[in-house]
């Protein structure tokens, strides 16, 4: 059965890459397309000797066109990576299935997918947002993914104590103000984690802050698309399991 899910957990995300794409391609590519212009005008000034330091992207030229990655490369992107979500969050729900709250197949699916969200995108982007073309110097890139990957780990690690801890409170105190002090829990971790974490800003001189602002919200909103439509597709493939006649196991808990 387990075997089942996986593959409804991956079918929902591939659909959901779909969707996420066509999120991204509409609100997303505009922006990285000005971002472009930025670096090629960048770029230009250095080669006249006007100065300024090198961003990424500014040595080397395209292997693919612009259209291929905009089109075929980011479709390709994002089911690969939606799918891959899909699947891991099939082997979660198989586990937490009626071991943890909330009890519907539907909603577990669709917490399970939001907190996916949080860990992956949302909570480490607040303290590393994502940049688009012309913001970053390649010679941190190394620096920068490895300090992105630790606040990853952080994500983790707070999503899973404030889920843990309302769980187990929840008891005591009802399931509304186990949340609060749950949720409280976390935002004191964040706020900790944040200011431990060493900041990194390399944007440069000139860049439109209006750009950089519709590309962060445009990353975000192409991931929570993803996400909640992962989500909801995999809760309703899940429900429908149940309700068919041999799986009697599966509806008591795997």
């Amino acid at each position: 059965m387990t075997g089942k899910l996986l593959l409804q957990g991956m079918i929902a995300g591939l659909l959901a890459g779909i969707i996420a794409f066509s999120f991204a391609r509409f609100f997303g590519e505009p922006q990285i397309d000005r971002a472009i212009s930025f670096e090629e005008a960048l770029s230009h000034k250095q080669l006249n000797g006007e100065g300024g330091h090198h961003h990424e992207g500014d040595a080397g030229g395209e292997v693919f066109s612009r259209k291929t990655q905009s089109g075929a490369g980011l479709l390709s992107g994002m089911i690969l990576f939606s799918a891959a979500m899909g699947g891991a969050l099939a082997l979660v729900w198989s586990f937490c299935w009626q071991r943890t709250g909330p009890r519907g197949a539907r909603a577990l699916a669709l917490s399970l997918s939001l907190g996916g969200f949080l860990i992956m995108s949302m909570i480490p982007g607040l303290k590393y947002p994502p940049n688009p073309p012309a913001v970053g110097d390649p010679s941190t890139i190394g620096y920068r993914t490895g300090l992105y990957f630790s606040m990853l780990l952080v994500s983790a690690v707070i999503v899973v104590t404030v889920t843990w801890s309302a769980h187990q409170l929840s008891q005591r105190l009802g399931g509304w103000n186990a949340a609060l002090w749950g949720g409280l829990a976390g935002m004191v971790m964040l706020i900790a984690a944040c200011m431990l974490m060493p900041a990194v800003n390399e944007i440069p001189e000139g860049f439109s802050a209006d750009l950089l602002w519709r590309f962060r919200l445009s990353a975000f909103g192409t991931q929570l698309t993803m996400w909640c439509a992962t989500g909801l597709l995999f809760g309703l493939f899940a429900e429908r399991t149940l309700r068919k006649p041999g799986h009697r196991y599966l509806a008591e808990g795997c």
